[in-house]
């Protein structure tokens, strides 16, 4: 078979448009294979489903209908090869964007490509990491926390004070709403206030961060009104930036909360402690680990977004919409652990799910997957080989948390067995990869890594090409660097010793999108 005539045109959204002609001989092929299909699915008088001739099946249903057809056997059986002899490496599978002409048969693929990332000088990066340190006072605070969801709740007749707990009716009204505005936009009805005190982390953000601040000294019975204008950058009533709204509040009950007191019963109930030292120790460890875990995530994300304004990434929508879709369905499975859907949600802050999507999840969406791309591209310049050890070491983690949650039988009765390894061991891997290649840009980025003394400023402005899951040929051109894509954090190949299904390395390219 002679190549196809095949013309590229490049795009700015890093997509190429394929325009590819094929031999007549081809269509009127797949013509007759078409018929014969689609006289299997119709019944036609006088003969067997798929043994009426090509004349009939033609007058029966028209050239159209059988066209249709040979075109959508044409795209399944030539796009591999139509792929192959481009020399392009999809992201994912292409679109049918156009049937130019059909003689000769000429189509035109919308084939969305790798991404691409050019890091430049990411080893010139600095930042310093400062872990916070926990101290007595902080212990103390998370102990009364303990003690206080143990604690009573007993009606007092005094004044509101920090500490304590009101039960109030409220409804907010828009002081200069427009011509037929709703002007309600609270609307009436019960609330419960905790009067937080200054120590505590945890701000009452709702209907605005300050609320419960405005009920300090209030008294049962009371009525309060008072006026907030709402910040342009707000994320509990989005509707309601720049807005003034007037409130009004009645003081149902006041309620002080009575702590326990710090005693051997108080002991075994958060933990079966025999003494308040091994409390105190438990409880720092805790926070320790919290505040590592805290701080990790915002220095990493610091160190990735220094390096992304240095570096040149370039990848196609359709990355930008599976990892909108990826986080969409993590905020789903938040929201559903705490018993809300999004629906629901979305009508607690005053908005439609598009409206989300575009000004919250998108942009989110986007930062992710540069991060991403960046996590992946420092390993592979690094050149990082995958821990097995720990990849191992992490699944059974993880299998003993779903043991003990009930998660493991679930998960386990909704696919296979292979599925299942399969799903936890990409999921650790991947997990172990971007904690080792950020391990190593900290190293790097607080200068406790030297550079190797062969590296020169090109071979630091290294290139990589993220691939699809099925990976086409090595470039020759170094320093072009070829890797995994993955949907969150950098996804290695599967590790030896793991049984993990992975596709081929000359698998053919499935079929593009667009033929039903």
């Amino acid at each position: 078979m002679r190549k196809l005539k095949i013309e590229t045109q490049p795009r700015d959204d890093h997509q190429v448009r394929l325009v590819v002609e094929f031999e007549q001989e081809q269509l009127e092929k797949f013509r007759h294979q078409a018929a014969r299909k689609i006289s299997q699915g119709t019944r036609i008088s006088g003969f067997r489903p798929g043994k009426a001739p090509y004349e009939v099946v033609r007058r029966l249903v028209g050239d159209k209908a059988i066209t249709d057809q040979a075109l959508e056997l044409l795209v399944d059986d030539q796009y591999p090869q139509v792929i192959k002899e481009a020399g392009v490496h999809p992201y994912t599978s292409g679109t049918l964007d156009e049937i130019v002409k059909l003689d000769p048969p000429t189509l035109a693929f919308l084939v969305p490509l790798e991404p691409k990332v050019e890091l430049g000088d990411y080893r010139a990066v600095r930042l310093p990491y400062e872990l916070p340190q926990i101290t007595d006072e902080d212990v103390d605070k998370s102990i009364d926390q303990m003690r206080q969801g143990f604690g009573t709740l007993d009606t007092v007749e005094r004044p509101a004070i920090p500490g304590d707990m009101l039960s109030i009716r409220f409804h907010g009204e828009l002081t200069h709403p427009i011509e037929d505005e709703k002007v309600d936009v609270f609307e009436d009805g019960p609330n419960q206030v905790w009067l937080r005190t200054d120590e505590d982390k945890a701000v009452n953000n709702w209907p605005f961060p300050g609320f419960d601040k405005e009920f300090l000294g209030a008294s049962a019975g009371e009525d309060k009104s008072f006026v907030h204008v709402f910040s342009e950058d707000e994320k509990t009533a989005e509707n309601l930036r720049g807005r003034e709204v007037e409130f009004h509040a009645h003081v149902e009950q006041v309620k002080a909360m009575i702590l326990p007191d710090l005693d051997d019963e108080f002991l075994k109930k958060v933990g079966n402690y025999t003494d308040l030292d091994g409390l105190r120790a438990d409880v720092r460890k805790h926070l320790e680990q919290d505040a590592e875990e805290d701080y990790n995530d915002d220095y990493y994300t610091r160190l990735t977004d220094q390096i992304r304004e240095t570096a040149t990434l370039e990848y196609p929508p359709q990355a930008v919409d599976n990892e909108t879709e990826n986080v969409l369905n993590s905020i789903k499975n938040d929201l559903a652990r705490q018993n809300l859907d999004l629906e629901s949600y979305l009508k607690i802050r005053q908005m439609d799910q598009a409206t989300f999507i575009e000004k919250e999840i998108k942009p989110a969406a986007v930062k992710r997957l540069e991060r991403s791309l960046i996590v992946e591209a420092v390993g592979k310049a690094e050149d990082l080989k995958l821990d097995v050890d720990e990849v191992t070491n992490r699944v059974s983690r993880t299998i003993s948390v779903m043991q003990n949650s009930g998660e493991l039988k679930r998960y386990r009765g909704r696919m296979s067995q292979d599925e299942f390894t399969n799903l936890l061991a990409m999921d650790a891997a991947a997990q172990t990869m971007s904690h080792q290649v950020l391990e190593r840009l900290k190293s790097i980025a607080t200068g406790a890594a030297e550079a190797s003394a062969t590296e020169t400023p090109a071979e630091l402005e290294s290139t990589v090409e993220v691939e699809s899951p099925a990976p086409a040929p090595e470039t020759e051109s170094a320093p072009v660097v070829e890797a995994s894509p993955a949907e969150a954090e950098a996804a290695p190949a599967a590790p030896a010793g793991v049984d993990v299904a992975a596709p081929a390395g000359d698998e053919a390219p499935s079929k593009p999108e667009g033929q039903d």
